[in-house]
């Protein structure tokens, strides 16, 4: 039987990284609390064999648990799971951060539990001239330390023999588990006496005391100032779209010759007229139309990670915390409002780091409203459609359809904003939650965990495109395909048009007529296939012949368009969402409530949104 160890720590102190390094997977690592939501499983190998099961638990400051990612490694730590414990717990230590560090290895080492303490980061700590007499350390705590640096692989390899030594010795020990732990570890005689305990240690222990980080405390003066704070924030942001298309526009160029050169490839050798149209419009057109923006998913996953990693996303988190507060969230819900702008679901998940029920729920509810990646291909040709590809004052760089996707973005943050602000006061009032957040040095991003980053990425996008997307393309085919007459497509009479003109009554008011409806109702698996879903409507009609995006306005004209991308600024996301909030929540009422308000919301915005361009225009 294989053995199981488990990585426990606080937040931030690189026992992510360090999983990564020891398992080979390649999860995400991020620079504030709360990503590690759930306990993830990896195994250590050697010779191409398994030897040891690996657990990441989330992150914890200590035992007296509040947030439920917290009590997940709480109750793994006390065994409350029946059968669901490890063999020996490896509890990752920040080299830097030391006072705050051992308080859980004092928590540990009360109960009886046996330690191996991965000494981390002391790369960093040697910069900063840091030198302990880790001999006595070890002594004195009852454990083996390794130090190491999860960053650079150092140690890492002692790591893995110090713990495979000693499970050869053995592990077993008789646990002392105080009968009303909770209450015990929230003893203020309890607390500082183990504070009490590691200034004796770190007194005895450390040769040359840590220089002050002076170079993160100078940036924080600038990056958390109350007003050029947020105007770097901003600033930011701004950039981050711009490049997202002043970057990606030659890849994308450079896929969309790909595909027509395979659909012309296609369409020499295939003689066959409905195979034919079935590799060309049904698997090219439908892949295609997606596949294109690839890039730039790619490139927002990329400056997201580049950014967490190098440690300001967390001090945008404390830099909010005051607004934030204002309408009903806690800077906590900044975390997971930023992580739903890749997908959703993590947003969902990591809102278990915030302890007050009602701020969570809060947070959840207004999650659908920001904007996830899976919009961002319908974002792209809309705008195309919509706005010219020209600069702005002069500056190149400075593109109207970037300034344009930054709105839509900050339209779909403010309105989630707002919609707090309403839940805040129907609710009914608790007490507020406090900011605890550990704020991490300025660190240079590793290149290769951010290649990493882009290539996991680029991958699930690229299997999604190859699973549902490719399913529901060759669905809507077969449906604006069949039935044929004399091996004629008629598109009028098609199955397609049949289920769109269903619902086109309910949009007409948008100027949606039975091909957006159509496209609309798969969009409820995901997204990202009303491009395809589109793409496949027009081009069974012959009528993408100057590509998409003149083809929308040919067809639907700009006042419907701008209907349709408010619609999916706040429509609702896919029904894996509902599925997540159903879980977190343990009702239906909410998840049915989360839709039903977008819905409303969605319609509203799309119908005024055509009137006024209607009446102005």
């Amino acid at each position: 039987m294989i053995s199981k160890i488990a990585l426990v720590g606080m937040p931030n102190v690189g026992k992510t990284a360090l999983f990564n390094k020891l398992t080979g997977s390649f999860q995400r690592v991020a620079n504030f609390a709360g990503v590690t939501v759930e306990k993830k499983t990896g195994w250590i190998k050697e010779n191409g064999q398994e030897i040891l099961e690996v657990i990441d638990l989330p992150g914890i400051y200590s035992l007296d648990a509040t947030t439920l990612d917290e009590k997940v490694t709480k109750d793994f730590l006390l065994k409350k799971e029946k059968d669901k414990s490890a063999d020996l717990f490896v509890l990752v230590v920040d080299a830097t951060n030391l006072e705050k560090s051992l308080y859980l290895a004092f928590q540990l080492k009360q109960l009886g539990y046996p330690l191996v303490i991965a000494l981390n980061l002391m790369d960093e700590a040697k910069k900063r001239n840091l030198h302990l007499n880790l001999p006595l350390m070890a002594e004195k705590l009852g454990a083996i330390i390794v130090p190491m640096s999860a960053s650079t692989g150092e140690g890492v390899r002692e790591l893995i023999e110090v713990v495979k030594e000693t499970l050869k010795k053995g592990t077993e020990c008789e646990l002392f588990i105080p009968e009303n732990s909770q209450k015990t570890f929230r003893s203020p005689s309890y607390v500082n006496g183990i504070f009490k305990e590691i200034d004796k240690l770190l007194d005895e222990v450390t040769i040359t005391k840590l220089t002050p980080d002076t170079f993160s405390e100078r940036i924080d003066q600038l990056i958390l100032h109350p007003f050029w704070g947020i105007f770097i924030l901003l600033t930011i942001l701004i950039f981050l779209f711009q490049i997202l298309f002043f970057w990606s526009a030659p890849l994308q160029d450079l896929i969309e010759f790909g595909f027509s050169f395979l659909s012309e490839l296609a369409t020499s050798f295939i003689q066959n007229d409905l195979l034919r149209s079935l590799v060309v419009d049904g698997i090219l057109s439908g892949v295609g139309g997606v596949i294109v923006f690839l890039p730039q998913i790619v490139l927002l996953f990329l400056f997201i990670q580049f950014l967490e990693d190098l440690g300001y996303l967390g001090r945008a988190a404390f830099l909010m915390d005051s607004f934030m507060r204002k309408i009903g969230l806690p800077g906590k819900s900044v975390i997971p409002l930023l992580s739903s702008h890749a997908c959703a679901i993590p947003g969902i998940l990591s809102t278990r780091v915030i302890d007050n029920h009602r701020e969570r729920l809060i947070t959840m509810m207004v999650i659908p409203l920001t904007t996830c990646s899976a919009r961002l291909p319908v974002y792209a040709i809309l705008i195309g459609a919509l706005v010219p590809d020209v600069s702005v004052a002069g500056i190149s760089w400075l593109k109207l359809p970037g300034l344009l996707l930054f709105a839509l973005y900050a339209m779909g943050f403010l309105s989630a904003l707002g919609i707090a602000f309403i839940f805040k006061k129907t609710l009914p009032q608790t007490s507020p939650s406090m900011l605890l957040m550990e704020l991490p040095p300025y660190r240079v991003p590793k290149f290769k965990n951010l290649l990493m980053v882009m290539k996991n990425k680029a991958m699930i996008f690229i299997r999604k495109a190859g699973g549902i997307i490719l399913i529901v393309s060759l669905v809507i085919w077969a449906l604006v395909t069949f039935p044929q007459k004399n091996g004629v497509t008629h598109i009028e009479e098609s199955y397609a048009a049949g289920i769109g003109r269903i619902f086109e009554p309910v949009f007409k008011p948008l100027g949606f007529d039975w091909r957006i409806t159509t496209a609309l109702i798969p969009s409820i698996g995901a997204r990202e296939v009303v491009v395809s879903a589109l793409s496949l409507v027009l081009s069974v009609e012959g009528e993408n012949k100057d590509g998409m995006t003149e083809a929308l306005v040919e067809n639907f004209g700009t006042g419907t368009l701008i209907a349709l991308l408010m619609w999916f600024v706040f429509a609702p996301q896919c029904i894996s969402t509902f599925a997540v909030m159903k879980r977190e929540t343990n009702s239906f009422s909410w998840p049915l409530l989360m839709v039903f308000y977008t819905l409303a919301l969605a319609y509203g915005v799309a119908f005024f949104s055509r009137q006024i361009y209607l009446i102005w225009f």
